[in-house]
């Protein structure tokens, strides 16, 4: 009776020890190499938009992240949403005022569980230029102004120097066409992109 349970109090401990404490990385920065998503856009954006108020729905996935901070931590990945409204449904524009906020979910590895486990970030505005491919066609660039991160990967200051840079997997010429279309360009999507939370 006494060696079984010894057994007993032995296995009841294995799963507390392979409990590994939660990591805090509210200060951590995070800088992920892979983000693909989409941005669906309502009322759709015209050449000479008219509208004073359009909403982007935006939905993404994260992943090839590299953490900076006092403890080693492995992110697998991530997902991204949430909506951000502008005051224009122009297509042509280098530029434009934003409001509203992103969220992204992370997943981190068992071994290094982390004890924030979103990032909220506060969207100022969308600026737009274009990308040159090698082989001769152009695609569309874009970076969010990000004024702060609340939650995970703040690098310690709010996030204050937090970057994006995202290319459209439509090239120019079909945003265009679409944007002088009767229906307007209703989806955006991204394929090579960087994001940085720091």
């Amino acid at each position: 009776m006494k060696a079984a349970a010894r057994i007993a109090s032995v296995m009841l401990l294995v799963p507390i020890a392979g409990w590994a404490q939660k990591i805090d990385v509210s200060n951590d920065s995070i800088t992920c190499n892979t983000v693909f998503g989409t941005a669906s856009m309502n009322p759709p954006l015209v050449t000479g938009g008219t509208a004073t108020k359009a909403v982007t729905t935006v939905k993404a996935s994260v992943a090839g992240c590299t953490v900076t901070g006092l403890h080693s931590v492995s992110i697998l990945s991530g997902k991204l949403s949430g909506k951000v409204t502008a005051m224009s449904n122009e297509c042509v524009s280098l530029f434009h005022p934003l409001t509203g906020t992103l969220t992204i979910k992370w997943k981190a590895d068992k071994t290094t569980p982390i004890l924030q486990t979103s990032s909220t970030l506060n969207i100022t505005n969308v600026s737009f230029s274009t990308f040159s491919a090698p082989w001769g066609a152009s695609y569309g660039q874009f970076s969010l102004g990000t004024s702060s991160v609340t939650g995970a990967f703040t690098g310690g200051d709010n996030g204050a120097t937090s970057s994006n840079v995202s290319l459209t997997s439509q090239d120019l010429g079909e945003i265009l066409a679409e944007c002088g279309s009767p229906t307007g360009l209703k989806t955006l999507n991204t394929g090579l992109s960087q994001l940085t939370l720091q």
